[in-house]
């Protein structure tokens, strides 16, 4: 149930700025645990867009519905940007691979109660069409 379990967000709502209303920085840190106990964070600074959907898809699916929050921890993983607590209790990145990005994706939307032809229809989506994505966004920058 959504906030009563161990695992999901910690500190929803997410403080964030936005300069064109459809791309946002985040003034505070989101914090995650994952189903496996792992504790991640969007840090301040890391940007987002909402969701990636297809512009002829808005209707249905907008880049901001109650999805919002594992959309943004979804671009923080393919970003780079999503940190995860080490061990000796400092925050490094993450560095997670596209298949455990989509899949952390899921498993966010799961918690937020997104539902479930909404959960399948995005998480397919980046499945199946993320990898330039993916790949541009862990590009060096130039």
């Amino acid at each position: 149930m959504l906030g009563q379990s161990t695992w999901g967000f910690r500190n929803l709502p997410a403080w964030v700025s936005t300069w064109d209303g459809r791309n946002f920085v985040f003034l505070d840190d989101l914090l995650y645990n994952s189903k496996a106990g792992v504790q991640l964070r969007i840090p301040s600074g890391a940007e987002t867009d909402g969701a990636s959907t297809p512009r002829g898809s808005w209707n249905a699916l907008p880049p901001f519905g109650t999805y919002w929050p594992a959309a943004a921890l979804h671009d923080a993983a393919y970003r780079n940007t999503l940190q995860i607590l080490n061990s000796q209790g400092s925050w490094v990145v993450a560095a997670l691979d596209k298949v455990t990005c989509d899949s952390l994706l899921r498993e966010a939307m799961e918690w937020l109660q997104v539902p479930s032809g909404d959960i399948f229809a995005i998480f397919e989506g980046v499945h199946e069409f993320g990898q330039a994505s993916f790949d541009e966004d862990r590009r060096p920058a130039q």
